[in-house]
C-alpha cells in the first residue's frame, strides 16, 4: 500500500511514454532490483526483472489514464514485486507501457518475442459486480474485444446571431444524433461509448463548424463486436478481438482462490494481448470498492482484500513453477 501511495505520488496523470511514465517505472526498477531481480528495459520501454529461467511471468501496467486512480494497472506491479521479495520462484516481473492508449508496451513485446511461458495479471476489478457478490476476489475467463475509432463530422461555421436556423450546417447537432446512436446501438452484453468530443472552432458565438468524437465499442463475442460497429456505423483505427483466458494460469487461481466468482472483463488488459498470441494467461481480479468506480481518485481497494490478493497471487505462482 505504501508502494502505490509512492506511485500516484508521482501523479495521477502518468500518461503513457510521459515523463511521469518514466519516473514510475525507474521506481519499479528500483524495487526490482532490491528484490534481487535482473532488470531490463526492452525497446518498448518496458520494465522486466527476471529471476533464473522465468516458468511464469506477472505483472500489469503504471501508466494511468488523466486524473486516474491509485490501483488500475499500479497493483499488478507492486503486487508481483512483493511475490518476488517474498518468494523464491524462478520468475519474471513485468511493468508494460501505455496500456491505457492501446496497449502499445505489450503490443510490442509480443511482437518482439520470445513469448513467455505463462503470464499472470493481478488487477482491481474496475466493476460493481465483486462488491455487490460480497466476494474479495474473482477469476477472470475472458475478455471483452474492444473497437476505438474516431468520427469526424464537417459543417460550416457561421454567425450564431445572423444566420438563419435553416440555413445553418451544425457540425455539432450531427454529432449529437450519431452520440444517441452509439448509445441505442449498446445492447445486452455490449457497451458503446463517446468518450471525447472537440468542436471548432469552439466559439459560443460561433455555429460549429466541425467535430471530432472518439468511439469505443466492446463485446464479449466477435459476432457482437461485428454488429455493434455495424449498428453505430464507423470504422475503427484498432481492434482487440475477445479472448479466452486459460491453461496452467486459470487452473492455478481456480486452486489457490477456490469459490472465487468467476467473471467476464469488460475492460481490456495487457493479458488480453498476450493470451491473443497464445500465451496461456490468467487474471486476478480484487474487489473494488465505492460502487466499482475507477478510472477516478475515487478508485478504491480495501487493505484486506490486497492482502489476500497478494497471497494468492504468490500461491498461484509458485504452483505454476512448481516450487
Amino acid at each position: 500500500m505504501d508502494r502505490l501511495e509512492e506511485l500516484y505520488a508521482i501523479g495521477s496523470s502518468r500518461l503513457g511514454y510521459s515523463l511521469e511514465e518514466d519516473e514510475a517505472h525507474l521506481l519499479a526498477a528500483r524495487w526490482l532490483e532490491e528484490a534481487g531481480l535482473e532488470v531490463e528495459i526492452d525497446a518498448a520501454g518496458n520494465t522486466v526483472g527476471r529471476r533464473g529461467e522465468p516458468a511464469v511471468w506477472t505483472g500489469s501496467h503504471l501508466d494511468t489514464v488523466p486524473n486516474g486512480g491509485r490501483f488500475d494497472g499500479a497493483l499488478g506491479v507492486v503486487a508481483a514485486i512483493e511475490v518476488a521479495e517474498t518468494g523464491d520462484a524462478p520468475l519474471a516481473v513485468v511493468a508494460f507501457r501505455d496500456e491505457e492508449r492501446g496497449y502499445g508496451g505489450s503490443r510490442a513485446f509480443v511482437a518482439a518475442g520470445p513469448l513467455p511461458p505463462a503470464y499472470l495479471e493481478l488487477h482491481v476489478e474496475q466493476g460493481p459486480i465483486l462488491e455487490r457478490a460480497n466476494a474479495p476476489l474473482g477469476i477472470v475467463t475472458a475478455i471483452s474485444g474492444q473497437a476505438f475509432g474516431e468520427v469526424v463530422f464537417e459543417g460550416r461555421a457561421d454567425h450564431a446571431g445572423t444566420t438563419p436556423m435553416g440555413e445553418r450546417r451544425d457540425a455539432l447537432v450531427e454529432a449529437a444524433e450519431f452520440v444517441l446512436r452509439v448509445k441505442a446501438a449498446a445492447g445486452p452484453g455490449t457497451v458503446a461509448t463517446v468518450g471525447r468530443l472537440e468542436v471548432e472552432p469552439g466559439a459560443g458565438n460561433v455555429v460549429p463548424g466541425r467535430v471530432r468524437l472518439s468511439v469505443d465499442a466492446r463485446a464479449t463475442t466477435s459476432e457482437e463486436l461485428d454488429a455493434l460497429v455495424s449498428a453505430i456505423g464507423f470504422e475503427p483505427a484498432r481492434r482487440t478481438e475477445p479472448v479466452a483466458l486459460g491453461g496452467a494460469p486459470l487452473e492455478a487461481l481456480r486452486a489457490t482462490a477456490p469459490g472465487a466468482p468467476e467473471l467476464v472483463s469488460g475492460a481490456g488488459h495487457d493479458a488480453a494481448i498476450l493470451a491473443a498470441a497464445g500465451v496461456p494467461s490468467g487474471m486476478l481480479f480484487v474487489r473494488s470498492l465505492n460502487g466499482g468506480v475507477s478510472h477516478s481518485p475515487d478508485e478504491l481497494s480495501s487493505e484486506a482484500d490486497v492482502e489476500l490478493a497478494v497471497a494468492t497471487l504468490a500461491l498461484a505462482v509458485d504452483r505454476i513453477a512448481g516450487t
